[in-house]
């Protein structure tokens, strides 16, 4: 039989794994996407399409309404005590407000696309991109709830239809649209993802666990439930839109400073970082967010505590080795995965992988605020991200940083958040010790003397 220690780590690997499965399907058809977009698209329009992309992700988490976590909270809450009607109830409304939210967003997006072209690219040229994403915008909104459901039932293989059916078929649609119709056949693939995702999504949960959506619970849409749901919401809507409302707009700012084309560079390499980092959040949300609530409703502070502290070093350390490993195989990568047009994007590399690896920490230390502190708590950490990367990107632009300065600020910000976010939760009784922060600090160690041998 294996050692304790042997099946501990394996059980961890395990579980990694099957959180991180749909991210690794997704990142694979991103690479694919990537690679097939820059060769047809070059820097200057894969910079438009990012812009384009990120705007339907801001507005899609308006319509959104930040409903995931609060449905995610109420259906475990409702399977916990055997309560499927109530589980039903959650999720019924919760699509009844995301849909009574999408038509006027729509409109509104169809409507004012010249005006939204012109605030994120410069020119109204673009503003048939801005219309064919509404389709795109509508799903993401219906994601939240969506991954909410599957995500308090702690089914892990909902991701992973969400990747195949809509990360699949975007890719698909990329290889056969881009080449005759250019950005135009790009942003519809980007439209296509969510929606036909979260239809797979649906179609695989409702086949694991067909008790979570039929029969059809009455009332249909419960007043009460709502309100349950939105007044947990309201932070995390808030948080997403403007955690990507700030990034975008900073992108906005260097279209308009050093042309499409740098935006092209500063996506590749921000896109590269996040899909290492990704496979971290998903472990995160799709397993840890779970287990550290049920710590937290069993022994309070000290659940959470130790639940944190536990996972800190395996997952904060294998974080470290694989952002140190993007960055040492930065040029092959960019090359391979991109083409050589985008070789200079590898200083703006490096920088945001050290940001990504601030933004694991984050994540890490932070994961039990909501438990430990209520949305308040949560709310309050979540902010200092995005006014931590503003406030960066404008030191460094006004110091002559240039076409690097939201790199950096981005490799900034992720240390300022992740020091504020230990420190706010050490207030409110959840500490890391001497061992774990001397992780992180080797982690940093590491990234940023690699970070030198690249010329940051």
């Amino acid at each position: 039989m294996p050692s304790p220690l042997v099946s501990l780590w394996r059980d961890r690997l395990l579980r990694f794994a099957a959180g991180a499965g749909g991210t690794i399907v997704s990142a694979l058809a991103g690479v694919l996407r990537n690679k097939w977009l820059a060769t047809h698209l070059e820097t200057t329009g894969l910079g438009i399409l990012s812009q384009v992309v990120g705007a339907q992700g801001v507005f899609g988490a308006v319509i959104g309404l930040g409903l995931g976590l609060p449905v995610t909270r109420a259906v475990a809450a409702a399977v916990g005590r055997g309560d499927e009607p109530a589980s039903r109830r959650a999720a019924a409304t919760a699509f009844a407000l995301v849909s009574a939210a999408a038509l006027p967003a729509a409109i509104l997006v169809l409507v004012f696309a010249r005006e939204i072209s012109v605030l994120l690219l410069g020119t109204p040229d673009h503003a048939a991109l801005i219309r064919v994403s509404v389709f795109g915008l509508v799903g993401v909104g219906v994601y939240g709830v969506a991954q909410g459901l599957c995500a308090g039932r702690s089914d892990v293989r909902a991701p992973i239809a969400f990747a195949l059916g809509g990360a699949g078929g975007a890719t698909l649609l990329t290889f056969a649209l881009v080449p005759r119709f250019g950005l135009f056949g790009a942003a519809v693939a980007a439209a296509v993802l969510y929606p036909v995702g979260v239809a797979a999504m649906l179609w695989i949960h409702a086949r694991s666990h067909p008790e979570a959506l039929t029969p059809r619970p009455k009332p249909f849409f419960d007043r009460g439930e709502a309100g349950a749901l939105l007044g947990v919401a309201g932070a995390a809507l808030v948080l997403p839109v403007v955690d990507q409302g700030v990034l975008l707009a900073l992108r906005a700012h260097v279209v308009r400073a050093h042309g499409a084309a740098t935006n092209g560079l500063l996506q590749a390499a921000i896109a590269m970082s996040q899909q290492v980092g990704s496979l971290f959040y998903a472990y995160l949300a799709s397993y840890a967010l779970g287990k550290i609530s049920a710590a937290g409703g069993a022994a309070g502070a000290a659940g959470i505590g130790a639940y944190t502290r536990r996972q800190w070093v395996p997952l904060v350390g294998a974080a470290a080795l694989a952002l140190a490993f993007a960055m040492v195989a930065s040029a092959p990568l960019l090359h391979l995965l991109y083409s050589s047009r985008f070789d200079p994007a590898r200083t703006m590399m490096a920088y945001t992988l050290v940001g990504e690896f601030g933004r694991v920490c984050i994540q890490a230390v932070a994961l039990g605020s909501l438990p430990l502190g209520g949305a308040r708590l949560w709310f309050r950490i979540g902010l200092v991200q995005p006014i931590s990367l503003a406030a960066c990107y404008a030191a460094f632009a006004a110091t002559g940083s240039g076409p690097l300065s939201l790199p950096r600020a981005y490799a900034a910000a992720g240390a300022v958040t992740f020091a504020t976010a230990a420190w706010m939760m050490a207030r409110a009784g959840v500490s890391l010790g001497a061992r774990h922060l001397a992780i992180a600090g080797a982690g940093y160690a590491v990234l940023l003397a690699l970070l030198r041998l690249t010329g940051g």
